[in-house]
């Protein structure tokens, strides 16, 4: 089984956004199993990022791709990873510049968006990724 953990700061507090991460949790659980560590501020999360074994930064100067081409990365780094990949979001600040330059940078988008709707869009994509290589009519 696939372990994904999506580190972040702050909390999700919109019961629509929770239903909506929930779902494509439910999807994925075949495949995935995911883990959502919460920290409270920017420093804790930099901290934490230390004792992970494969992380990804969340940054919307990262690179960019396609869903297709991000379905061929995502399982390479899970091959990378043996399995295992940790994702983060910072805070509204985003992360320091040495962490910046110590881990691969993502970029969703090259708009900015709240850590929940970040989070809800990394997932979607994720699914997405799984849909796409399965060759499903989900991704058009």
């Amino acid at each position: 089984m696939i372990h994904i953990k999506v580190l972040l700061v702050g909390k999700t507090k919109e019961a629509w956004l929770e239903e909506a991460l929930y779902e494509y949790m439910k999807r994925l659980s075949p495949y995935i199993q995911f883990e959502f560590p919460i920290f409270k501020d920017e420093e804790t999360l930099e901290r934490a990022l230390e004792k992970e074994k494969h992380v990804i930064l969340l940054d919307p100067e990262g690179k960019r791709m396609t869903s297709e081409m991000f379905a061929d990365w995502l399982f390479s780094e899970i091959e990378k990873g043996a399995s295992h990949v940790s994702f983060a979001i910072g805070g509204p600040l985003g992360f320091s510049q040495k962490v910046r330059e110590k881990y691969p940078l993502l970029s969703l988008s090259s708009l900015t968006f709240t850590h929940q709707m970040a989070r809800l869009i990394l997932l979607e994509q994720i699914f997405r990724a799984f849909e796409i290589k399965k060759g499903s009519h989900y991704h058009k």
